[in-house]
């Protein structure tokens, strides 16, 4: 079991360098699919940045959510 995080691993790594060789691989120009890389790194970069945003919003909330059960109880 312990081996199970590395397999899925080594697959989502397999699975990112065969995409990227596929799209390298493709009858396009290397300026169009330089801009394409470009376009869906920062899709993904921009859904990280989301999610982040997201979670620390989520906690800022828990956050002072307990500074008022405190200031309550003083």
């Amino acid at each position: 079991m312990k081996n199970s995080g590395f397999s899925f691993g080594s697959l989502l790594g397999g699975m990112l360098v065969g995409s990227v060789l596929a799209m390298l691989f493709t009858p396009k120009s290397g300026p169009e699919m330089r801009n394409e890389i470009k376009g869906r790194v920062g899709d993904e970069v921009d859904k990280v940045k989301n999610k982040v945003r997201e979670k620390a919003d989520k906690l800022e909330e828990k956050i002072e959510e307990a500074r008022c059960k405190c200031a309550e109880t003083l």
